[in-house]
């Protein structure tokens, strides 16, 4: 088969073109697939080092020169100073170079020759200087280099790291000759986004049509509502490396790469899990909400883990052939003493390296008899010197000589593997999930270094996590951190170091056993492994065969949803242990009986994982008001004078709580220079105007605090690290406020008679807003007839329209989510109604964006301006339906409704609502559901939910709110179920319950 490599950077052969972890990745995997005997077509830039490698290859100029203009469509608020559009006139060349069986293609112009140094732009330029688009127009002309050169041959295009190569799947996927398969290498944010005009422009000029540019609609939701949890922690994790913040004109790549893909493939299983569910990390709360975690559990089947490996050569090498004494003399080190070793790109944050260099300082503050070799390599060449990177890092390195040889060059690999061969222990403090195998780590244990890393979950195949006494256990791990300058993770990794010096010098047969397990583990990471992986998927997509995602995998994930009824008898066992762990009431109820003791089980462990969700459900479910009070006497919120807020949180497996409050991000002494950042490959966290501040834990175990300022958001939102590592979100109920979400239906409810807001209503929505809690609308109306209601209420949440149907975003006007009820089964209700009751007149409501009423004559005096009436009756199919509505001239409403439920049950939902009308919807539709499902987006459930309503059709939503309120003018049934009955609607019976519950003090008959 012939395999189309597609990267960024590819010096696996030659260390002048390498800059990390890919060009080993990349180079490697070509090797082994054409030693195979595929024909593999390396694409790359040529970094202008044609000059230099010719020096030592044979590079041929091939008979290609392409002359195009390529478009950049530059964000105003990005690029202030410089045209919405401009053009790059552009003369591409290309070259080839054929080495161990692979064709290397070098693509030549003015901007691919660019920083000949670093290959890639530093963040820092974006905004300041054109060679930031370097890798676009290396993907525009990869592209039409594809199409070009290689012209109709089926092939297999494996690109590398998203970010370089999300055009290709997008464009490509029309090609039937063409599979493309994208290699995520290292964990950007998966929220990373682009500028979504550029992105539509150059697909237009790949000739992707209006359609194909609209489905970008669908890999972005929406911005989360305005002051709603989702948007706190959103604030709050912009200050990470975990997520960025953009605003609505930018969509997410990794979304249009796995919807457009034929596969997603990762370089170990940790990374696979991380990706897809982000389990017990800072971003798991947010990234559930985000459109790409349905994407991704729907596109399951295309995610391959295709692994990473050590190179042969490396391999083939004796670690015990190494002098050591000469090595580490040369260094300057004594080689009597235990070794520590690191070896990676700078990269100050992400990998650790601040903490790593302040940890090395607290070691040698008490203890000189460790030495340390320490690699933090910037753009220069084995043979050339580099400047330091990194001030501080300098610093310490000078201050102990004899101690530390810091070196900041890229080196061959006899210079990195004699000194991994000297190293007794390797130091990997990664952070943020960031880096999904590396190499590096793997290189020194082969040669018996033993990893002190962090046990994070991208990372788990080495071993390092384990117990030290498990008979695989390789090292000794640090948890992981999520924040820059991590003073907890430099104590930890200082602890560590020491540690295992002690462990080195005291028990040498556990060190002795420790180093056997790290070489075995690591020699079996070959590339001939993860080439055979890959190939048998590739060969897969070419014969047309679709790939099933484990189902063991899914159940480890809790996508309990997305498993086929066979796993169910299958894996029963699996499935309840999985369940049980993550406290799921309904898969495990799926699978064993949910007694007394079950309950509790679950409920510990959803508590456990401080998921308070769950517990509450469970809870109820039980019938146990002890363990309902236990999850909702964890905090207490008082808000005092001059706007100070007293928090004091309790939960027995919490270590540190922090809230988010205003403010700067603080840069901490010796961090960078501001020269240092602009710098670095790793951008800088923009700042969103929250930080967090830690509680201070008492000695009876309660975190309390006093805020610095009032919370961002409506209510407290704090940040929850757990004693096992587990990272979660809480928000805080602000006393005296009972709910913490307030759901009205609009007509006979909220709305007077003559349909307007009173004033006496929109102070007591203003009084739930200060309170924290969330103002949600529940109607029957389509979003297309709320509008004016919502605008007259200044509304900007999540509404639920057309009976629980619709999902609305009416902050940023959008339809988020519509059902719509099939034609047929519309039609089958109408006939077997009218065989028992005779004639009726009929409505639809035709499905988004039009949401037009059309009706029958019948409707008489019920007719509203704007609908359109028809005497044909086939004209009301004649386009998609959200719902149908009855009406019957001469019998009740009541009577036609329990007619057709009882004609249809379990095929349709069936209710009624003012003016008659007996509304038919699609089956399971209800304004319970539909307020469900918006609830949870903000984080919310019944418990914490009052609802107010005035008709049959909003009885499920009385009952599965907390407590339930009809208003004086409601029907007979919805008064009978409901916990309380206020006054009517035209005397503001809304406003007088919430004045009650959320302000007694004002509150008046």
């Amino acid at each position: 088969m012939h395999i189309i490599t597609f990267s960024f950077e590819c010096g696996g052969f030659d260390n002048r073109l390498m800059r990390g972890g890919l060009s080993p990745l990349v180079w490697n995997l070509s090797r082994e697939y054409a030693a195979r005997g595929h024909r593999v077509s390396l694409i790359t830039p040529a970094h202008g080092h044609l000059d230099r490698l010719r020096r030592s290859h044979r590079i041929e100029t091939l008979d290609y020169r392409y002359e195009h203009a390529l478009p950049l469509v530059l964000d105003p608020k990005v690029w202030p100073d410089r045209p919405a559009e401009i053009t790059l006139e552009l003369t591409t060349r290309a070259h080839r170079l054929r080495i161990d069986g692979v064709d290397v293609y070098f693509l030549s112009n003015e901007y691919l020759d660019l920083l000949a140094d670093r290959l890639y732009p530093p963040p820092g330029t974006e905004g300041r200087d054109l060679s930031y688009f370097k890798p676009l127009v290396f993907q525009v002309d990869g592209l039409r280099f594809i199409e070009r050169y290689f012209g109709r041959e089926p092939a297999v295009v494996h690109g590398f790291e998203p970010y370089y190569h999300y055009l290709l799947p997008p464009v490509l996927a029309k090609d039937p000759l063409r599979r493309t398969v994208a290699t995520v290498a290292a964990n950007a944010p998966i929220a990373q986004k682009v500028y979504r005009p550029q992105v539509e422009r150059l697909l237009s000029l790949f000739g992707a049509d209006e359609a194909e540019l609209n489905a970008l609609d669908a890999l972005d939701g929406p911005l989360p509502a305005e002051d709603s949890p989702q948007a706190v922690m959103a604030r709050a994790l912009a200050g990470t490396r975990m997520h960025i913040e953009y605003g609505p004109d930018y969509v997410g790549f990794l979304p249009l790469i796995a919807s457009h893909a034929d596969l997603v493939d990762f370089v170990s299983p940790g990374q696979r899990d991380y990706y897809s569910t982000f389990r017990d990390t800072p971003f798991e709360a947010l990234f559930e909400t985000l459109p790409v975690a349905g994407l991704l559990r729907e596109q399951a089947h295309k995610l391959l883990m295709g692994g990473c490996g050590i190179a042969d050569s490396w391999l083939a090498r004796d670690p015990e052939a190494v002098d050591r004494e000469r090595v580490l003399r040369e260094l300057g080190l004594d080689p009597a003493r235990p070794v520590f070793y690191h070896a990676a790109r700078y990269a100050v944050h992400h990998k650790g390296q601040l903490e790593l260099m302040r940890a090395v300082e607290r070691v040698l503050a008490t203890d000189r008899e460790i030495s340390f070799v320490i690699r933090c390599s910037t753009g220069g060449g084995g043979e050339e010197s580099a400047t330091a990177a990194n001030a501080y890092f300098q610093r310490v390195a000078d201050r102990y000589p004899g101690q530390v040889h810091l070196d900041w060059r890229l080196a061959d690999e006899n210079t990195l593997f004699e000194q991994a061969a000297c190293a007794d222990f390797c130091v990997f403090p990664s952070k943020y999930e960031l880096d999904g195998f590396l190499i590096a780590q793997a290189e020194a244990m082969a040669c018996g270094a033993v990893p002190i890393a962090t046990a994070q979950r991208v990372t788990g195949h080495f071993g390092h996590a384990l117990p030290r006494d498990h008979p695989q256990a390789t090292g000794f791990p640090v948890r992981g951190s999520f924040r820059d300058d991590d003073p907890a993770l430099a104590r930890e990794l200082a602890e560590r170091i020491r540690q295992a010096a002690a462990v080195f010098r005291d028990t040498p047969e556990t060190y002795g056993r420790l180093s056997a397990n790290a070489r075995d583990t690591a020699r079996g990471f070959t590339w001939a492994r993860c080439a055979e992986s890959r190939l048998t998927a590739f060969e897969g997509l070419l014969r047309g065969r679709t790939r099933e995602f484990p189902p063991r995998e899914s159940i480890r994930y809790g996508w309990f949803d997305s498993l086929p009824s066979s796993a169910w008898a299958t894996y029963p066992q699996l499935i309840r242990q999985s369940a049980g762990a993550l406290g799921d009431l309904a898969a495990y109820g799926r699978c064993a009986p949910l007694d007394a003791a079950a309950c509790e089980r679950l409920f510990e462990a959803a508590y456990g994982r401080a998921d308070f969700i769950r517990c509450e459900e469970i809870a109820r479910a039980a019938g146990r008001g002890d363990l309902t009070a236990r999850v909702r006497d964890r905090s207490r919120v008082r808000r005092g004078d001059g706007g100070r807020w007293t928090v004091e949180y309790v939960h027995d497996h919490v270590e540190r709580v922090e809230a988010v409050v205003p403010g700067t991000t603080p840069v901490p002494p010796a961090l960078e220079s501001t020269a240092e950042a602009m710098a670095s490959d790793e951008a800088v966290p923009h700042d969103s105007g929250a930080v967090l501040q830690a509680l201070v834990p008492d000695d009876d175990g309660v975190f309390r605090g006093v805020l610095d300022g009032p919370p961002v958001g409506r209510s407290p939102v704090v940040m929850l690290t757990l004693r096992s590592g587990r990272v979660t979100w809480d928000t805080l109920p602000a006393e005296p406020a009972p709910f913490r979400v307030v759901a009205t239906d609009l007509d006979g409810t909220l709305l007077r008679s003559d349909l307007t807001v009173s004033e006496r209503t929109l102070r007591a929505l203003a009084l739930v807003a200060e309170a924290g809690a969330h103002h949600l609308v529940v109607t029957g109306r389509p979003a297309a007839a709320c509008k004016e209601f919502l605008a007259a209420l200044g509304y900007r949440g999540l509404a639920v329209c057309g009976q629980g149907a619709q999902l609305y975003d009416a902050g940023a006007a959008r339809l988020l989510a519509s059902a719509s009820l099939d034609r047929a089964l519309a039609r089958t209700v109408v006939d077997r109604v009218e065989a028992a009751l005779g004639r009726l007149e009929l409505g639809v409501v035709t499905a988004p964006p039009e949401s037009r009423f059309k009706v029958t004559p019948g409707f008489g005096e019920r007719v509203h301006h704007g609908w359109d009436v028809t005497t044909d009756r086939e004209l009301l199919w004649t386009d998609p339906i959200d719902k149908l509505v009855l009406h019957h001239p001469e019998i009740s409403k009541d009577e036609l409704a329990d007619t057709a439920r009882q004609l249809c049950e379990g095929s349709v939902t069936v209710v009624h609502s003012v003016k008659g009308m007996v509304e038919v919807l699609p089956p399971g539709t209800t304004k319970g559901t539909g307020v469900e499902r918006a609830a949870r987006l903000l984080g919310f459930t019944g418990a914490d939910t009052v609802a107010f309503g005035d008709m049959p059709n909003d009885i499920p939503l009385l009952a599965w709110a907390a407590h339930g309120v009809a208003v004086g003018n409601a029907h007979p049934a919805l008064r009978a179920m409901a916990d309380e009955v206020a006054p009517g609607n035209d005397e503001d019976g809304v406003a007088v319950v919430l004045e009650r519950l959320f302000d007694p003090a004002e509150a008046r008959v």
